[in-house]
């Protein structure tokens, strides 16, 4: 669960930092201002749960497939 909070935070933050981009390219799609920021900020949540879907799905298969061939290990 770990993995899926920081991976949901992660792609909200890019979500956030790249909100204008994707407000100037929906508005110049000829729908209104109010459909355009309606439109990013469902982007940004959207964003936000695939992110925590996504660090979900994979912490889950890495934590299988570790119990069987083993986890990362790390020399320092």
């Amino acid at each position: 669960m770990s993995l899926a909070k920081v991976l949901s935070l992660m792609y909200l933050c890019f979500a956030i930092i790249f909100s204008p981009l994707i407000l100037f390219t929906v508005s110049m799609d000829g729908i209104g201002l109010t459909e355009s920021i309606f439109v990013t900020v469902f982007l940004i949540v959207f964003y936000g749960i695939a992110g925590a879907i996504a660090g979900f799905l994979i912490g889950t298969i890495y934590n299988i497939v570790a119990k069987q061939v083993g986890g990362i290990e790390i020399d320092t």
